[in-house]
C-alpha cells in the first residue's frame, strides 16, 4: 500500500512541480500587459493630478511641494531628471508619447513624463504584502496536502483489489481451481479481473474434461482389452480352424472399436482444446447432404433412410468436412435406434440452415435432453456391440454445431422416436470464417 501511494503521489506531484515550474515564466510574460493596464488605471489619476500642479508652479518650488505630498503616500514619489531612466525598449516609444510605463520589467516604479520639462513623476517600488513569500509557500504546501488526500483514497482502492486479485491468482496457483478474482465494480482492474476469470474457467473446465476424459477412456478401453485378451487365450487353446478364426475375428472387431474410440477422443479433444478450429467456405448444401444419406443408407437394410430437401442448389457457409462428420453421426444414431424408418429433412431460410433428423425409435426422455451432448453420457450402462457408441459422438456434434455459430437439440418426433435439429447461420460472420 505504502509503495504504491508514494509512487503514484511523487509522480503527481513531480508532474506539477514540472507544470509550475515550466509555465511560470510563459504565464508571467503572459500577464504583464494585463498587470500594467491595471496599474495604469489605478495610478492615472493620481499622476495627472501631481503632474497638473507640477506645471502650475515653477521649478523651484517642485522640492517642497514634492515632500508635502509624499507624506501622503506609503511608497516613494518623485521627480527625477529624465536622462537618469532607463526605461525597457518595449516601452520607451509609450513614454516618449506621455504614457505612464514600468521603469523595469518587473513594474515596481511607474514613471510619466511631465510635458515641456526635462524631468519625470516617478512613484514606486510599490509595497507589496509583508510575508508574501511565505504565504505562497503555505499555499503550495497545502496544495500538496490536499492533492495526497484523493491520491490517498485511490491508492487504496487500488491496492484492495490488487490484493484480491493476488489472493485470487495464489490460491489458482495452489490447485483451487474454483478461485476468481473479486474487485469493485468500477475498478481500473475490472478488465484484468474479467481477463483473469475467462482463464481461470477455461483452465478449470480443460482439466475437468482431462479428468473426464482419462476416466473414461481407461474404463472404456478396459471391455475390448479383456475381450481381446479372453481371444488370445481361446486361439491358443482352440482345437480347430474355424474356431480359432472365430476368436480372430472378434479380436479384429475389438481392435476395430479401440480405433474408434482413439479416433473419437482425438476429435472431441480438437474442439474441447479449440472450440472454434473449422474452416467455413461456401459450399452447395444439397448435393452435399444427398452424398451423405447415399453412404449411410446402406448399413442397415431392414431401416429406411429418406432425404427430404430442396430442389434447387442452396449455397451456404459451413466446413463440409466437420459438418460431414455431425450429420453422419447423427444419422448413425437415428439408424441404430430406429425400428423402420429415419428420415433426414433439409430446410434452408433465409438467415438460416437447419438439418432435422428424425426416427421412429424409443426416443429420448426429455430428463435427459441435456445430458446427451456431455462427453461419456449415455442413456444406460450396456457396453454391448448391438448398442455402441462410447457417448462420445454426440458431445463432437455439439462442439462441431457451436463452431459454425450454431446449435444441436433434441426433441420429440412426429415419427414417434427422437429429432435431431442441427442449425447454423447461412451465412457465418466473419469472425467465424477461419
Amino acid at each position: 500500500m505504502k509503495r504504491i501511494f508514494l509512487t503514484i503521489y511523487v509522480l503527481i506531484a513531480c508532474t506539477a512541480l514540472f507544470v509550475m515550474v515550466g509555465l511560470t515564466p510563459v504565464v508571467d510574460r503572459l500577464m504583464t500587459g494585463i498587470e500594467l493596464e491595471e496599474e495604469r488605471s489605478e495610478f492615472r489619476g493620481v499622476f495627472a493630478l501631481i503632474i497638473k500642479d507640477l506645471e502650475s508652479m515653477p521649478e523651484s518650488s517642485w522640492q517642497g511641494y514634492m515632500e508635502g505630498v509624499g507624506r501622503s503616500f506609503d511608497y516613494p514619489i518623485s521627480v527625477e531628471p529624465n536622462h537618469t531612466l532607463e526605461l525597457p525598449g518595449e516601452y520607451r516609444q509609450h513614454y516618449a508619447d506621455g504614457l505612464l510605463v514600468p521603469a523595469s520589467d518587473e513594474i515596481e516604479v511607474l514613471v510619466q513624463k511631465i510635458p515641456g520639462t526635462g524631468y519625470s513623476l516617478s512613484l514606486g517600488p510599490l509595497p507589496e504584502l509583508k510575508y508574501i513569500d511565505i504565504i505562497e509557500m503555505l499555499i503550495v504546501a497545502l496544495a500538496f496536502v490536499v492533492l495526497a488526500i484523493p491520491v490517498f483514497a485511490w491508492s487504496l482502492l487500488l491496492w484492495r483489489d490488487l490484493s484480491r486479485m493476488e489472493d485470487a491468482t495464489r490460491a489458482f496457483g495452489r490447485g483451487d481451481l474454483t478461485s476468481r478474482a473479486e474487485v469493485a465494480k468500477f475498478s481500473s482492474l475490472s478488465d484484468l479481473k474479467g481477463t483473469f476469470n475467462s482463464m481461470a474457467d477455461r483452465i478449470e473446465k480443460l482439466i475437468a474434461s482431462h479428468k473426464d476424459l482419462t476416466n473414461a477412456v481407461s474404463h472404456e478401453l478396459r471391455t475390448p482389452l479383456s475381450r481381446i485378451r479372453f481371444g488370445m487365450e481361446m486361439v491358443k487353446t482352440g482345437t480347430s480352424r474355424d474356431a480359432q478364426e472365430r476368436y480372430f475375428q472378434g479380436i479384429e472387431r475389438d481392435v476395430g472399436e479401440i480405433e474408434t474410440l482413439v479416433d473419437e477422443m482425438l476429435t472431441y479433444a480438437r474442439f474441447d482444446r479449440e472450440p472454434g478450429r473449422v474452416d467455413p467456405a461456401s459450399h452447395e448444401v444439397v448435393a452435399w447432404l444427398h452424398y451423405l444419406v447415399a453412404c449411410e443408407g446402406q448399413d442397415r437394410a431392414e431401416v429406411s433412410l429418406e432425404l427430404v430437401s430442396p430442389e434447387g442448389p442452396v449455397e451456404t457457409w459451413f466446413d463440409p468436412q466437420y459438418m460431414a462428420w455431425a450429420v453422419r453421426n447423427l444419422i448413425r444414431n437415428g439408424m441404430r435406434h430406429a425400428a423402420t424408418q429415419v428420415r433426414v429433412s433439409l430446410e434452408c431460410h433465409e438467415k438460416k440452415v437447419r438439418i432435422t433428423i428424425d426416427d421412429d425409435g424409443p426416443g429420448i426422455p426429455e430428463a435427459h435432453r441435456v445430458r446427451i451432448f456431455e462427453p461419456f453420457a449415455r442413456l444406460d450402462d450396456s457396453r454391448t456391440r448391438t448398442s455402441g457408441g462410447y457417448g462420445l459422438g454426440l458431445a463432437i456434434v455439439k462442439r462441431i454445431a457451436i463452431a459454425h455459430k450454431g446449435t444441436v437439440t433434441v426433441d420429440d418426433s412426429p415419427m414417434g422416436g427422437a429429432r435431431f435439429t442441427l442449425e447454423w447461420p447461412k451465412i457465418l460472420p466473419p469472425a467465424g470464417r477461419g
